[in-house]
């Protein structure tokens, strides 16, 4: 086994050992469910986001991957803020880890560098956002508030704007190498 080989290994373990609140908490205990999803959802993609545009701007090799993680980072950050005083109205703590799911394939993106970085980055934030509009389009919104509502919208149609550019990418760059 290689020493990169056992540095994934062993970054993949610590992240697995950090396993907290993953789900978003209603601190009063009557929130509507679709908003406590919601929150769940948007905070995991808004972190997600955060991290691997974190790693994008130091392992990518193209500077259209670099411009793309920067805005995909950039509205993570300003949904986060729309978000968060939303969600704290209505008693609802976001989640404070990343799903397990999601920290291996942060794990896994960290030892890569340049092209195979570029093509697996934009692989990956094209499978996050077909994930997130797969949940979201089978959950019950119903009795969401106007505020929870015009979130939603806002949030989906984000999501699918990006997911449409990322692929516009992949179709440039090609597909990711499937690993070794």
């Amino acid at each position: 086994m290689n020493t990169m080989s056992r540095l994934s290994i062993a970054a993949t373990l610590l992240l697995l050992a950090a396993c907290q609140n993953q789900n978003a908490k209603s601190t009063s205990g009557d929130a509507n469910p679709a908003e406590v999803r919601f929150t769940t959802n948007a905070y995991q993609i808004i972190e997600f986001d955060r991290q691997e545009g974190a790693l994008a701007q130091t392992q990518a090799k193209s500077p259209a991957v670099k411009a793309i993680a920067q805005q995909l980072t950039n509205q993570a950050n300003d949904f986060a803020t729309r978000l968060a005083p939303t969600a704290m109205a209505a008693s609802i703590t976001p989640p404070s880890v990343l799903r397990e799911d999601l920290r291996v394939r942060l794990g896994q993106m960290r030892v890569q560098q340049g092209l195979d970085f570029d093509r697996t980055y934009i692989a990956d934030q094209i499978a996050s956002h077909e994930e997130l509009l797969k949940m979201e389009g089978g959950m019950n919104n119903e009795g969401a508030s106007p505020q929870f509502a015009t979130l939603m919208k806002q949030g989906y149609g984000l999501v699918q704007e990006n997911l449409e550019k990322l692929r516009a990418l992949q179709r440039e760059m090609g597909p990711a190498r499937p690993p070794r």
